[in-house]
């Protein structure tokens, strides 16, 4: 969190910069639930960073073949092998410290709670990162909840004295400004990114008084970016402990990714004049926040549970009022150019669900309209570090970047018509985060697409073959024409080729497991669908008579 981090006082509101892409807290979460509620010593930390490891969420530069193999297939590492892994691959914090930047920074999100021992703290999980982990509810709304709440200095984060809720004090702020902008006969474009520091330092929750100091700003400098009166701003004004320029702007990047993650903020422009802003799809719960929590002020709780519990059972005006959220629908479906008189709102939820996939589809195909199909395939390349270029992607966490590149290229080779991404993404057309549960990551006119980075064994076998399984058998029964199913991951093994083997035979289907770089191969070759078709079909082929370690070594090359 900077040089500020572990220092008292009144600073600029950051959240723990360790794990920078909030859509990888379901990774780091899935793999925490068997730790859940353990007295985390060093032995325990280790063990949770093997974990992680072991299922690719954490990535050592330096694994020797020996090793790799036991991850892989799930073997237990023995203590001489976990201390040459830890010795070929050192970190200046060491392992248990940077372990455990990693759980505090879910801890600050509210997504985990310590108590006792500070040095070796009793780790539990809170009820919200459950939902997120299981994915058993929207990870907009877990995240609207998280936001909302939010209290810079609360029991669990002591050493910020701020007495601010940044994230109500952002929705605050950028709809006075841009009502004050307006006001100048200016169009209004909420809040340029180096002006988001404004709210960020703010003290308190006295939002108008931010907006006057933003617009004074303004009247010196226009939009345009002066860091000197910023920094003069910062620390003469509102005596904030200095930090540099470069801590800033990871601060800003920092805090806005998780805010981003609600789906009611929304990164626009461009270089100097990126700026954020409301969503416009989702303009009406931001009406409603505004409406509900007008009064809002900074709360104080007496211990970390409490606070927690307040997290939890934060307001969410459009789902604890029917008729705000059917407000919210109607706004979606004329955003989306829909004759609200003919929708059906027997089941609000179905009917929200509905319009948000296609609101996600139009962004998608956006993005699909703009890219170039050889960038989709160099992303890819360097997925399967087939080349040492530096990701555009980099900011997405690899098994999203996976499921967001199968769908621009499936949509950009083969056209996006029947294209059906089950991610959610923004307005920009950028993923935020994964499927919900119950659903096939891609399907494309008659293919289920499963994809997933995961190289560990037991993981590929229980997470991923099943499920595709289930979906693929789901969707047979709904449909006449031939259903063709793919599972896409870095690596295959054996027992999974074994299962799709099975499958195939059992429901006289066309099932196959590929390697990216397979995949990536038959896609290249193919010139249209139908001879992606045929070329898919003689990997099927290759499943079905060859046995099963022939068909890995086929795909797996």
């Amino acid at each position: 969190m900077g040089r500020s981090g572990n220092r008292d006082g009144y600073k600029i509101f950051s959240i723990n910069t360790t794990v920078r892409n909030p859509q990888r807290n379901l990774e780091f979460l899935i793999h925490f639930k068997k730790f859940d509620g353990f007295v985390f010593d060093n032995k325990m930390k280790i063990n949770y960073l093997i974990e992680l490891v072991k299922n690719g969420v954490y990535k050592f530069s330096i694994i020797p073949n020996h090793i790799k193999e036991k991850l892989e297939n799930d073997i237990l590492l023995n203590d001489k092998e976990i201390d040459e892994l830890l010795y070929k691959n050192p970190q200046a914090t060491g392992f248990a410290g940077r372990v455990m930047t990693q759980l505090r920074s879910l801890k600050d999100q509210g997504l985990l709670l310590f108590t006792g021992n500070s040095k070796k703290p009793t780790i539990k999980m809170t009820r919200l990162a459950y939902l997120l982990a299981n994915k058993e509810a929207y990870v907009t709304d877990i995240y609207s909840k998280i936001m909302i709440g939010l209290h810079a200095n609360n029991p669990t984060r002591t050493k910020i004295h701020n007495k601010s809720r940044v994230f109500l004090n952002t929705i605050f702020v950028i709809d006075l400004l841009k009502k004050e902008w307006n006001k100048q006969n200016k169009i209004a474009k909420g809040i340029l990114k180096h002006e988001f520091v404004f709210i960020l330092g703010m003290k308190d929750c006295n939002y108008k008084k931010c907006v006057q100091d933003i617009l004074l700003y303004r009247s010196k400098n226009g939009l345009k970016n002066n860091f000197g009166d910023i920094k003069e701003y910062l620390s003469n004004n509102l005596g904030l402990l200095e930090v540099t320029k470069n801590t800033i702007k990871d601060y800003t990047d920092e805090v806005f990714r998780k805010f981003e993650m609600t789906g009611l903020l929304v990164s626009k422009g461009n270089f100097e004049n990126i700026y954020y802003d409301f969503s416009e799809f989702n303009v009406k719960k931001i009406e409603a926040i505004l409406e509900y929590y007008k009064d809002y002020k900074f709360e104080t709780f007496n211990n970390a549970e409490e606070y927690i519990n307040f997290l939890e059972n934060v307001t969410l005006p459009w789902i604890d009022n029917i008729e705000v959220r059917k407000e919210v629908i109607k706004n979606k479906a004329e955003k989306l150019q829909l004759n609200v008189k003919k929708l059906d709102f027997s089941d609000l939820e179905i009917l929200e669900d509905s319009l948000d996939r296609q609101f996600y589809s139009k962004s998608l195909r956006k993005v699909i309209d703009d890219i170039e199909l050889d960038n989709i395939y160099d992303e890819l390349e360097i997925l399967i570090q087939n080349s040492d270029t530096k990701s555009s992607m980099e900011n997405i966490p690899e098994p999203l970047r996976l499921e967001y590149l199968l769908a621009l290229v499936f949509g950009k080779k083969f056209g996006s018509e029947q294209l059906f991404s089950n991610l959610i993404y923004n307005e920009n057309g950028v993923p935020i985060s994964y499927a919900p549960a119950g659903k096939v990551d891609l399907e494309y006119k008659d293919f289920l697409i499963e994809a997933t980075m995961i190289k560990n064994r037991s993981q590929q076998l229980n997470s991923e073959t099943t499920s595709i399984a289930r979906h693929m058998y789901e969707k047979k029964k709904q449909k006449e024409n031939e259903l063709r199913t793919i599972l896409i991951a870095p690596f295959i093994h054996w027992d999974v080729a074994l299962f799709f083997k099975f499958c195939t035979k059992e429901f006289e289907s066309k099932l196959a497991p590929l390697t990216i770089k397979k995949f990536l191969e038959i896609i290249k070759s193919s010139n249209d669908l139908n001879e992606f078709k045929i070329n898919f079909d003689s990997c099927v082929n290759q499943l079905t008579q060859l046995n099963s370690e022939n068909y890995t070594d086929f795909v797996n090359n």
